[in-house]
């Protein structure tokens, strides 16, 4: 019995646990619902049942060829995800890029460790797949939760660029 995918689901909900405190946890959950959960759910079903494009080995707990567990540490990830974007609302750029590495940096070790097999997929298109996923929830979390200061702004690209400048002095 394979338990790949619930240690990553454990790690991640501990994740959670330890970086989110509890009254952000409740107010992002409907957010993190929505963006990890269901939406990780319509993405898999398209990609494995009507596309065809990837698929995964049984896991200790598989609904319609989807490892459960996968998708509830995608409910984890989207939390501390809102929750870093709600705290950090200036580094919005860093928040992309880190999530979307980690996306595709998980992808590369569940397909090295022979979790999923990707017939008709790669990992560039994963990458892509998660800049347009993460960008989409960026959106739908400032219009669920108003923050108004992302999104673009004229200012973002300059005041992350001056985040490494001043690294530097």
């Amino acid at each position: 019995m394979e338990l790949y995918w619930l240690t990553q689901a454990a790690a991640y909900w501990s994740l959670v646990l330890f970086l989110i405190p509890l009254r952000y946890i409740k107010e992002f959950l409907v957010f993190a619902f929505l963006g990890g959960f269901i939406y990780t759910w319509a993405v898999q079903l398209l990609a494995v049942h009507i596309l065809g494009l990837w698929y995964y080995k049984p896991d200790i707990f598989t609904l319609w060829g989807i490892p459960v567990f996968f998708v509830l540490s995608w409910f984890a990830v989207t939390l501390i995800y809102g929750y870093l974007l709600f705290e950090y609302p200036r580094n919005q750029i860093w928040i992309i890029a880190f999530f979307v590495a980690w996306a595709t940096l998980m992808n590369i070790f569940a397909k090295r460790l022979s979790q999923i097999f990707m017939p008709a997929w790669s990992i560039p298109e994963t990458l892509m797949f998660a800049i347009f996923s993460h960008v989409l929830l960026l959106y739908a979390f400032k219009n669920m939760h108003n923050v108004e200061e992302l999104g673009a702004k004229e200012y973002m690209v300059k005041f992350s660029l001056s985040v490494l400048k001043n690294k530097k002095d």
